[in-house]
């Protein structure tokens, strides 16, 4: 077996600290990716809430205005059907 020189050694230590600086540099990237990520998954999941929120108010204006309409026709074939027995007498 051949002796690792001093060199050999001290060359090895700043390739392996310069691998280290490269990780870190990358699990940096990696963190604030993720920090963008969650904030827009965040972002993402508020809009969904506030689309949820205006479809059930749509649907329940909708079954609202149904409800409306139905009344005015029952409204109206009642008032003719009064003005039909009374002949128009009021």
């Amino acid at each position: 077996m051949s002796e690792i020189t001093l060199t050999e050694i001290e060359h090895r230590l700043i390739q392996a600290e310069e691998n280290i600086k490269e990780l870190f540099g990358k699990f940096n990237g990696i963190d604030k990716s993720l920090v963008a990520t969650t904030t827009t998954l965040n972002t993402l999941l508020a809009l969904v809430g506030e689309l949820k929120g205006a479809i059930e108010e749509l649907k329940s204006r909708r079954s609202t205005l149904w409800d409306k309409l139905v009344f005015a026709v029952i409204a109206a074939a009642a008032s003719a059907l009064i003005t039909y027995i009374t002949g128009g007498k009021v």
